[in-house]
C-alpha cells in the first residue's frame, strides 16, 4: 500500500518495488511518449512550479502518517527531468520531516541524467536521493529509435556510470519483444541488451538491477497502431522467451552484484537472483518454459 497526499492526478504509476512508498507529485505526465508506452497519454506534462507547495505535501504527509514513511518517491514519469537543486532541495527536506526515511526514488531519462553534472548528482546523492528507476527498453540503436526513445546505448551506458560515480543506484528496465517477430531482429534486440547490461557494470561491486518486461501492445500507442496495419507483429510468448534466453546467455560471466528479476507480472516465468551467479540456473528455466508451455505463466494471470 503507497502513502499519498493530494496534487497526484490519476493514474498514478510507480516502480514496483515502491508499493510502500509515499507518492509525492513533482512533475505531471512524462517528458517522452515513447510509440510502446500508453501509461501518460491522457496528461500534458508539466512541473509544479510552487516548491512550497511541494513541501508543504512533504509535511502534510508526515502529519497523516508519522514516522512510518520509510521511502518516498518522487511523481510522475520523468521527475530527473527538475533542476538538481530542486530535487537536492526536496530531498533534504524529505528526511528533515520523515525521521525513518530511508530511500527517495524517482523515474528517469538518460538524458536527464546525463545533463546534470557530476557535481550536481554528487550533491543530490549526499543529500539522500538514492536510486532512479531508468526505462532502457533496449539495447539495439534501431529498435531505440523505432520506438522513439530519445537515447542510445552509449547513452544509458554513460548514464549509468555518472549515477555510480555521484553514489546513485541504478534500476534498469528492458522490454522483451519490442523489436517484434522478426527472428533477426528479436535476437539482435536480445544481444545488444546484453552488450549494453555488460556496459553499465558499475566499476567496483555494488548492487545494481535489471528487470526484463514483457511488451503489451495497448490501444492509444503508435504501436498499436502499427500492429493493426500489420507494420509490427508482436512476439508470440515462446520468442518472447527465446529472447530472455539470448539475452541472458549473451552477459558477461563477471558481472557482479547484479540483481535480476522478471517477478513482474507481464513476464512468462519467474526469475530473481544475482546474474551472474545464477546465470546457468535462469537458463535452465527459461529452457524449460520455452520446452513446456504449462510452465509458463498464463495470460489470465498476465492480463495487467
Amino acid at each position: 500500500m503507497n502513502y499519498v497526499v493530494g496534487n497526484l492526478e490519476d493514474p498514478v504509476f510507480r516502480p514496483p518495488s515502491e508499493w510502500n512508498a509515499l507518492l509525492i507529485a513533482v512533475t505531471n505526465g512524462c517528458t517522452h511518449k515513447c510509440t510502446f508506452c500508453s501509461m501518460y497519454r491522457s496528461k500534458t506534462f508539466s512541473m509544479r512550479k510552487d516548491i512550497e507547495e511541494i513541501k508543504k505535501d512533504i509535511k502534510r504527509a508526515g502529519a497523516y502518517y508519522g514516522n512510518r514513511v520509510r521511502k518516498i518517491f518522487f511523481e510522475d514519469g520523468n521527475a530527473f527531468v527538475v533542476k538538481p537543486e530542486i530535487l537536492t532541495e526536496l530531498t533534504e527536506y524529505a528526511y528533515k520531516i520523515h525521521p525513518n526515511l530511508e530511500k527517495v526514488s524517482s523515474y528517469a531519462h538518460a538524458k536527464d541524467i546525463l545533463k546534470k553534472s557530476d557535481e550536481d548528482l554528487k550533491r543530490l546523492a549526499d543529500s539522500g536521493f538514492t536510486m532512479v528507476y531508468v526505462g532502457i527498453e533496449s539495447g539495439d540503436d534501431e529498435v531505440l529509435k523505432a520506438c522513439k526513445k530519445g537515447a542510445t546505448q552509449d547513452d544509458f551506458a554513460l548514464a549509468a556510470q555518472k549515477c555510480y560515480k555521484a553514489g546513485i543506484a541504478w534500476s534498469g528496465i528492458f522490454l522483451l519483444g519490442l523489436a517484434g517477430n522478426d527472428p533477426e531482429k528479436s535476437r539482435k534486440h536480445a544481444i545488444e541488451s546484453a552488450k549494453l547490461i555488460n556496459r553499465m557494470a558499475p566499476p567496483t561491486p555494488i548492487e545494481w538491477y535489471i528487470s526484463p518486461l514483457t511488451l503489451g501492445v495497448t490501444p492509444g500507442t503508435e504501436l498499436w497502431t502499427q500492429k493493426s496495419t500489420g507494420e509490427f507483429q508482436p512476439c508470440t510468448s515462446t520468442e518472447i522467451l527465446q529472447e530472455l534466453y539470448t539475452m541472458i546467455e549473451y552477459t558477461s560471466d563477471d558481472l557482479k552484484k547484479c540483481i535480476f528479476n522478471s517477478n513482474h507480472a507481464s513476464n512468462y516465468v519467474s526469475l530473481k537472483g544475482e546474474l551472474a551467479e545464477d546465470k546457468e540456473t535462469f537458463l535452465k528455466v527459461v529452457e524449460a518454459g520455452i520446452k513446456y508451455p504449462n510452465l509458463r505463466r498464463p495470460d489470465y494471470l498476465r492480463r495487467l
